[in-house]
């Protein structure tokens, strides 16, 4: 059945995916979109309403020109390394965006699904072997506390309200049509092109995973029906089990280019959790959604795509 899909964060590589996604099945998608100059891959039938998640007025025209089934908040703050400069403005990004949006949707009260994006970064440093959705929020750094924040608030408008909210917490997504300058693929492919020194941070040891954003966006699509008929869980982790440390990723990348590029490691203290490993089975257990893509399948055609279009 079409739906009518209000998103923010439309123009970033999860959101154009997503939105391209649900257009392409037929549903009506509403973007909310702060840059108009922004680059993205976001197709360009997708309806485009300009705000900022931080104009409270904003959000309320957004969701009355709408009138949304669905609503998927991904605008945010979504750089630690750029948090830690900048850590007011990620806190008021993540935090006051958040509550913006939930408020203007409490008083809407029509919403049949609405998911909110968190981060694995919001369960701070891991105890035990994976995060798992009971896992304590205790987010440390700027970002990462933003997201604990963030998801909290979250829930908190779910059980007091009992509106249908369902918050995702992903492990590191890539794909094409990433324009983010900091994000590692495409920041190791513009270092090759420009001659310049790619800087691996804190002796490329850092442990991370990694989810193709194909396989985010079939998580989101499941999980909005999921909440619409059921809402019985406040979490979902989406994950890979595709693990690799910074300095690994770099050298499959720069195998792919068959090229060496430059690069320099820093050892330093990076405000940064070091390990992270989630578990996915319970979004499984409920929605059937298993990841179908790899790094080692995918990469070739990854870095094919930034050395054409960076």
């Amino acid at each position: 059945m079409q739906k009518n899909v209000a998103i923010t964060g439309a123009t970033g590589l999860l959101g154009s995916h997503l939105s391209n996604s649900l257009i392409a099945k037929g549903h009506n998608v509403f973007a909310l979109i702060k840059d108009e100059n922004s680059k993205s891959i976001l197709n360009k039938s997708i309806n485009r309403v300009y705000g900022d998640i931080n104009n409270k007025s904003n959000i309320e025209y957004f969701i009355q020109k709408v009138n949304p089934d669905y609503f998927i908040h991904l605008a945010a703050q979504t750089q630690a390394y750029d948090s830690l400069r900048y850590p007011y403005q990620t806190f008021y990004n993540n935090i006051v965006g958040t509550m913006n949006v939930l408020e203007c949707l409490r008083e809407f009260n029509q919403c049949r699904s609405i998911i909110v994006a968190s981060s694995d970064k919001a369960y701070g440093e891991l105890v035990g072997s994976s995060y798992f959705e009971d896992h304590q929020l205790k987010g440390v750094y700027p970002y990462d506390a933003s997201k604990s924040s963030t998801d909290l608030i979250a829930n908190s408008y779910r059980v007091t309200y009992g509106m249908p909210i369902a918050i995702t917490r992903a492990c590191n997504i890539y794909g094409i049509g990433d324009y983010n300058p900091r994000r590692l693929i495409p920041a190791v492919v513009s270092a090759y092109l420009n001659k310049q020194t790619f800087i691996i941070r804190n002796k490329g040891t850092d442990l991370r995973e990694y989810i193709h954003v194909s396989d985010v966006v079939s998580a989101y699509e499941r999980i909005l029906e999921y909440v619409e008929k059921e809402n019985n869980n406040s979490a979902f982790n989406i994950s890979s089990g595709d693990r690799f440390t910074t300095l690994e990723l770099f050298k499959l990348i720069q195998s792919l280019i068959k090229e060496e590029i430059d690069f320099t490691i820093i050892d330093e203290e990076s405000h940064e959790i070091k390990k992270q490993f989630m578990d996915s089975s319970l979004l499984s257990k409920e929605t059937g959604w298993r990841p179908k893509r790899s790094v080692s399948e995918s990469m070739q055609e990854i870095v094919q795509w930034y050395l054409k279009n960076s």
